[in-house]
């Protein structure tokens, strides 16, 4: 259903890079920010420590800081108690304040599309990198401290998968194997959108929450993601699963929207390798920067 009212929408900025444990993260987020149409709805950006020193904590990267960001986006969240957000993450771990709220907010009449390349329902004893495990936190399943950022866990049979194609296996470690997660794979959204259309009207939610990593796309077609790093790229092209195109994405959110109330889009993971490398370029050059400077950009590759 097209929205014409955004002025109870929250757009919220959240540069997380922890979760991903990948400060290009922060750059993509404020990119993401500032390509996104103007809104005239409340606005906000939830603080981010930029001290790249992160330590494993019970066998979380960075936990304190991640449970911290989270807590601070829930307080901006209930400040403004909007119909809708919109989410411009940062890795995917942004999700777990605002997707908590809306689906709390809706008395848990949502639906929820991961739209994402993988499952994200890891758990601390098998993936470090919290942005892995931020769907398992809200259906209940993982650490404890993030699980009780979620008022409302969500049920598996609010979830459907739309363009799953990698770490699958996280599906069937335990303890996610009892809960029975709906896929529809990125061949079953090529030509039309009606495994998506056929699932929702079998669920019959009020509202529609989506969340769009953009990792779900081509890498061929779009490259700025963290599998694209050009120091890998032509390997990774043929050793990955081949992701959905852009337009499709595009066309499935689009008839998703044309029967549903969307209250909830997070668009995360958005990782400019060009921006990132030539942002350091431009730190050290005369005239704009430090000409002193021999920093190389910090990240972390596959």
């Amino acid at each position: 259903m097209n929205e014409m009212d955004t002025s109870r929408t929250l757009r919220l900025l959240f540069p997380q890079w922890q979760g991903g444990n990948n400060p290009p993260y922060v750059l993509g987020a404020h990119l993401l920010n500032w390509l996104a149409p103007k809104s005239n709805g409340p606005f906000e950006e939830v603080p981010v420590d930029l001290n790249p020193n992160v330590e494993k904590e019970q066998g979380i990267i960075a936990k304190s800081t991640v449970l911290q960001q989270a807590r601070s986006a829930k307080s901006l969240i209930h400040k403004h108690n909007p119909e809708r957000i919109v989410v411009l993450g940062g890795d995917c771990s942004v999700e777990l304040a605002p997707f908590s709220y809306l689906n709390e907010k809706y008395d848990g009449d949502v639906a929820l599309l991961w739209v994402d390349a993988h499952p994200d329902v890891s758990i601390p004893e098998d993936f470090e990198n919290h942005h892995a495990h931020v769907l398992a936190n809200l259906l209940g399943v993982g650490d404890q401290e993030f699980v009780a950022e979620v008022p409302h866990l969500f049920k598996p049979e609010q979830i459907l998968y739309v363009g799953l194609n990698d770490m699958i296996d996280a599906l069937h470690s335990e303890p996610m194997k009892n809960m029975k997660l709906d896929i529809v794979g990125p061949d079953e959204i090529k030509q039309d959108s009606s495994k998506v259309l056929q699932w929702l009207a079998e669920k019959k939610p009020s509202k529609i929450i989506i969340h769009f990593d953009l990792d779900v796309l081509d890498m061929k077609e779009f490259r700025s993601l963290l599998v694209a790093y050009p120091g890998t790229y032509e390997e990774y092209t043929k050793s990955f699963p081949q992701g959905s195109s852009m337009e499709t994405i595009i066309r499935v959110l689009q008839d998703v929207a044309k029967s549903y109330d969307v209250v909830g889009l997070g668009i995360t993971e958005h990782f400019p390798w060009d921006s990132y490398f030539l942002a350091n370029m431009l730190s050290r050059l005369p005239l704009l920067g430090d000409i002193d400077n021999k920093e190389r950009p910090v990240f972390n590759t596959l």
